[in-house]
């Protein structure tokens, strides 16, 4: 009986670290989803941070990335209306604290409004650049996206 007890143990105690080491920790912020008109817009995950803590280990991660306007440079821009609005979402269906920016030439120009996840785009016709920023508890990432306002 005493012998069945420890075989028991034992088994469990393999059983613990093969689930524990074989469970998939996400070593990356999740992909945003831009949608405009219940279009899906194409975005690009530029530089992040990312924090996982496992039941033996920590893990930190950070990506250096281009800066958005250079990540633009590769990207079609989406065609959208004056004063559409951007609705973001997030693959693993998180809520982070979200900023967004406008990018003038080489630099980060003024934060666009957000109210719950919405970015209100631009009404002026033009080629924007548009920089989002998400910080969640264990990490932070930056995406980008385009869009022409016509």
């Amino acid at each position: 009986m005493r012998n069945k007890k420890y075989l028991f143990a034992i088994a469990m105690l393999f059983l613990l670290i093969v689930v524990g080491c074989s469970s998939k920790i996400k070593e990356e912020p999740p992909e945003a989803i831009v949608k405009i008109n219940n279009e899906t817009i194409e975005t690009v995950k530029g530089t992040y941070q990312w924090e996982t803590k496992g039941l033996f280990s920590n893990n930190s991660v950070i990506a250096d990335a281009a800066a958005p306007f250079q990540i633009a440079e590769d990207m079609k821009a989406q065609i959208v209306e004056q004063s559409s609005v951007a609705n973001i979402e997030f693959t693993d269906g998180s809520q982070p604290q979200l900023h967004a920016y406008l990018w003038e030439e080489e630099k980060r120009g003024e934060e666009l409004p957000l109210n719950q996840h919405q970015i209100i785009l631009p009404s002026e016709k033009g080629k924007y650049i548009i920089e989002i920023n998400a910080e969640w508890s264990n990490g932070d990432s930056s995406y980008t996206f385009v869009v022409e306002v016509q």
